[in-house]
């Protein structure tokens, strides 16, 4: 039997998307999800593999039980823009309402570093058994801050934990929750100098219940 397709493939699969959402994660670590809502059912594709049809047309099969309209790279892309132009009403942005992967690591080894208790005495600190008291030079002033050495936090905390994620995404989560100063940061330990990440006092004290 002889079928006359009327539409292109991205055209038919562009009338079936009743709308698309866009979701943004809390924190700039997050990865941003493409939510297809096709016929009742939420295909979710992370933006970071989004201009391959591959990830979409893996989870159309999985859910319809058949394979979605085979578009082309180029026309895949072209149908991208156009669910993303306002213009076409299909399009909506949304904050994600739960806590992402990387939140949920960066609020849990907070916890950890907080059950350390404040001290002002280096070799503790060094050994990992307490947060180390010390002022950071902030042009012409100085501001207290509750220091763990990277070693501490990395090797011995995050690596006890066995939580899947690079310093360098748990340290620019923990930023931007307000847990720590961006970064790290040489601190004096009693003429040894280390690198440390460097913790706000008054969110410390607050998640310690003090």
């Amino acid at each position: 039997m002889a079928f006359k397709e009327e539409l292109s493939p991205a055209e038919k699969l562009f009338d079936m998307i009743d709308k698309v959402v866009i979701v943004k994660g809390r924190l700039s670590t997050d990865p941003t999800i493409w939510e297809f809502h096709i016929m009742g059912k939420v295909i979710k594709i992370e933006a970071s593999v989004l201009e391959n049809p591959k990830a979409f047309r893996s989870q159309y099969l999985s859910i319809f039980d058949r394979p979605a309209p085979l578009i082309k790279t180029n026309a895949w892309i072209n149908l991208l823009d156009n669910l993303a132009d306002e213009e076409n009403n299909k399009v909506e942005y949304q904050e994600a309402l739960e806590e992402s992967n990387n939140e949920f690591i960066a609020r849990q080894i907070f916890e950890i570093v907080c059950e350390r208790e404040i001290s002002d005495d280096a070799e503790e600190a060094l050994s990992g058994l307490s947060l180390y008291e010390y002022e950071l030079k902030e042009g012409n002033d100085k501001k207290l801050y509750f220091c763990l050495p990277s070693r501490v936090l990395i090797g011995e905390i995050l690596g006890g934990t066995g939580y899947k994620i690079t310093p360098k995404d748990l340290s620019q989560a923990m930023t931007e929750l307000g847990f720590k100063k961006e970064g790290t940061h040489r601190v004096w330990y009693n003429g040894y100098q280390k690198r440390s990440w460097c913790f706000i006092p008054e969110v410390v004290m607050k998640e310690k219940g003090e």
